[in-house]
């Protein structure tokens, strides 16, 4: 059998986005958060006795990792040379590889997959069994083409693993390394190591085809990115068992208003609800509802954020492990949409001529034309693809298209 941690995505010097307001305590908690995490990581893998661990990709956010992060990161992986496990790392489209980045050498028990063609390396375990592993790196932004076909079939060995940084889909598609997971099975590995996906996600039925998610969520769309992988192999045999190292959890708490008629019931329900927040640190968006019976002034309270800014105080002092990013009220969508007369296949349409890049940096001209900001933007390979689909989200929710009036 061979036991080994799967993980990736850890953009370990990523920040918390969308949050304000914070104070100097929450400010300190979250920079040192992805630190924290990674030694998180190394202990799990130190604890379970693992025979290696594998990091799929982008365990950098920035295209230069700052010295802080990367004493860190050597210091951590020098503690899994200690005891005598190697490490096996690919680079994804963040931290795509350049030599010259790093200014430490890495310890001896990393194994760099550093070229875009695929590479296998071979290693015995402890049991005496054989392991090959084969992935390759991204050296720039983005990757258009599938490279599954770029692995080897399976060797004579015990076990043979594969480490893939990419996205589900086609060639014509996708900008990282696009696959289709039928194609890896053909492959006849044992296990693959997927990086990218940030949610936690199995893409066949055996459960060798795994994203463990990122190990720790930088958004509120990352509620689910909390954990890593704890893989067991044998003959013919996968087990994977999810294990929680995030050190901050985002959480949604919809609270109803039914029972409360005064700010001060207000105030007391929610303090009511919090006190029921588990796991660690929490970073908490208070969604309110049934709210309708409340005189103008109480809304007024909430609205304006003076409900947010009296309850941070309050808890700052009472409750280390929480803190309130949001307090909103929420509303029925299906009154509040503005009927259109077009259909949704319409929008979608229109969208799809936004795909291609050159389509998009017209509608950006202005912005594309400022050399600086063409500079950052080329920097934030992901910021047309969230551009589209923030723009999509907010369609779907102000607007009512004409099929679903139906």
């Amino acid at each position: 059998m061979v036991k080994f941690i799967h993980a990736a995505d850890l953009h370990m010097d990523r920040s918390f986005e969308g949050l304000t307001t914070l104070d100097k305590t929450v400010q300190e908690k979250l920079l040192k958060t992805n630190l924290t995490v990674l030694s998180n990581i190394i202990e799990q893998a130190i604890i379970n006795n693992v025979d290696f661990v594998l990091l799929a990709g982008d365990n950098f956010h920035q295209n230069r990792p700052s010295l802080k992060i990367q004493k860190h990161f050597s210091e951590q992986m020098k503690r899994l040379e200690k005891n005598h496990i190697p490490v096996f790392i690919i680079f994804g489209n963040h931290d795509f590889y350049q030599k010259e980045r790093y200014w430490f050498s890495f310890p001896k028990n990393v194994h760099l997959f550093t070229s875009e063609t695929v590479e296998t390396k071979k290693i015995t375990i402890k049991s005496g069994e054989t392991v090959s592993l084969s992935g390759f790196s991204y050296r720039q932004p983005w990757i258009q083409k599938d490279k599954v076909m770029e692995f080897p079939s399976r060797e004579l060995t015990d076990y043979h693993i594969g480490l893939y940084h990419g996205e589900p889909g086609t060639s014509q598609k996708g900008n990282y390394a696009p696959f289709q997971p039928s194609k890896m099975q053909e492959k006849g590995y044992d296990y693959w190591a997927l990086g990218h996906i940030h949610v936690p996600t199995v893409l066949n039925e055996k459960q060798t085809i795994v994203y463990p998610g990122a190990p720790q969520g930088h958004t509120k769309k990352e509620q689910t990115s909390t954990s890593i992988l704890l893989v067991e192999l044998s003959k013919g045999s996968c087990q994977i068992h999810p294990i929680k190292v995030a050190e901050v959890y985002w959480k949604t708490k919809e609270i109803s208003l039914r029972q409360a008629k005064t700010t001060k019931e207000v105030i007391v329900h929610i303090r009511q609800q919090l006190s029921k927040v588990e796991d660690g640190f929490s970073l908490i968006e208070i969604k309110l509802k049934d709210y309708d019976h409340l005189n103008t002034d109480v809304l007024e309270r909430i609205q304006s954020g003076e409900l947010l800014d009296y309850l941070l105080e309050e808890f700052s002092d009472r409750i280390r492990d929480l803190f309130i990013w949001r307090i909103s009220l929420m509303e029925d969508t299906f009154y509040a949409k503005i009927p259109l007369a077009a259909s949704a296949k319409l929008m979608e349409q229109l969208f799809q001529y936004y795909q291609t890049p050159q389509d998009f940096q017209q509608i950006l001209n202005e912005v594309y034309s400022h050399q600086e900001a063409a500079k950052i933007l080329s920097e934030l390979p992901e910021y047309q693809e969230e551009t589209l689909e923030k723009a999509k989200q907010l369609l779907n929710q102000d607007f009512l298209f004409e099929e679903d009036q139906e």
